[in-house]
């Protein structure tokens, strides 16, 4: 499952969707809790959060995943929060502890907000050569936490 998923996310992320898209996307389809507003719903957590550098997008994109599943889990709206407060907090901090940070702009070594280091990054690949492996450790970290 793990395995199909981060190929799955793979794919998405090898087109047009940003990170946030393709890990949301990849984990729910996993999941069976695939619908079709996913990309549109993940689409402005990309960059950073709207290309601002904050939090990663595969991190945020990851966050919305877990809200999801675990919404699937406890129906009760306190038990819920307090479920994905912790397997949030679990997850950032596996994230971090393999990445160093959550933070795009010191994980893709751009500064997202200023259009001209973004654009470059754009046409010389970065994106493409360091993304891939944040989207890749987000997706293992989501299944693993949410295996049954």
């Amino acid at each position: 499952m793990i395995d199909d998923a981060v190929k799955l996310s793979m794919k998405y992320f090898s087109t047009d969707y940003n990170c946030a898209q393709s890990v949301m996307k990849s984990v729910l389809e996993i999941k069976g809790m695939d619908f079709n507003e996913i990309f549109n719903l993940a689409a402005g957590f990309g960059g950073g959060i709207g290309l601002q550098g904050h939090i990663c997008g595969a991190v945020s994109g990851a966050v919305a995943a877990l809200g999801v599943i675990n919404g699937k889990r406890v129906g009760d709206v306190k038990k819920h929060k307090t479920m994905t407060y912790e397997s949030t907090e679990e997850f950032i901090r596996r994230f971090q502890e393999k990445n160093g940070s959550i933070i795009c702009d010191k994980l893709t070594g751009i500064q997202m907000a200023d259009k001209a280091q973004h654009d470059k990054a754009m046409q010389d690949g970065t994106f493409e050569k360091v993304c891939p492996g944040y989207v890749k450790d987000v997706v293992k970290i989501v299944l693993d936490l949410t295996k049954e």
